[in-house]
């Protein structure tokens, strides 16, 4: 079967679903390419989560937030503890030695410099962490990845003094 091109109802035929997306389109509007001041909040954000989710001991939370092979790295005592952890490790360590053992936890990161480079960034913030029996302050430096439109965390860095309250 040989089609007319020339005819109004072949060209309404072959126009007719391109105009229909293109009005969807329209209407519904074109997606965005986030902005630096976006990624910004976002990471922010995942930042307030961690925190909250921390101070809240909530392991279940806390391990949404970083990719599934993520490390937890700290230097504590001037350099003289350095440890590395994959987030497993690092997190069943935290449940077993700081969640169970303290009823109170609190950890606030302050001083956020948040820096993002496309679909890379970095965090470095001040933490003061209060438990029961502690009280230790630092720097903790996040790297995170933004993958398939979401934020997550590939490595927490921390170093800091912690002194017996």
């Amino acid at each position: 079967m040989k089609i007319n091109f020339s005819s109004f109802k072949s060209k309404l035929w072959i126009s007719g679903p391109l105009l229909a997306l293109i009005a969807i389109a329209l209407l519904t509007g074109l997606p965005e390419k986030s902005s630096a001041t976006d990624d910004i909040d976002e990471v922010n954000a995942l930042i307030d989560n961690f925190q909250e989710a921390y101070s809240n001991k909530d392991s279940l939370t806390l391990r949404g937030l970083f990719f599934s092979n993520a490390i937890v790295a700290y230097d504590f005592e001037g350099g003289e503890l350095q440890r590395t952890h994959s987030i497993s490790d690092w997190l069943q360590g935290t449940e077993e030695n700081t969640f169970t053992n303290n009823e109170h936890i609190s950890d606030n990161l302050t001083n956020r410099e948040i820096e993002t480079f496309r679909n890379i960034a970095y965090a470095v913030c001040d933490y003061r962490y209060e438990s029961d029996t502690e009280i230790g302050t630092g720097k903790d430096i996040f790297t995170f990845l933004k993958m398939r439109g979401d934020w997550k965390i590939v490595s927490l860095q921390y170093t800091g003094e912690e002194g017996v309250r």
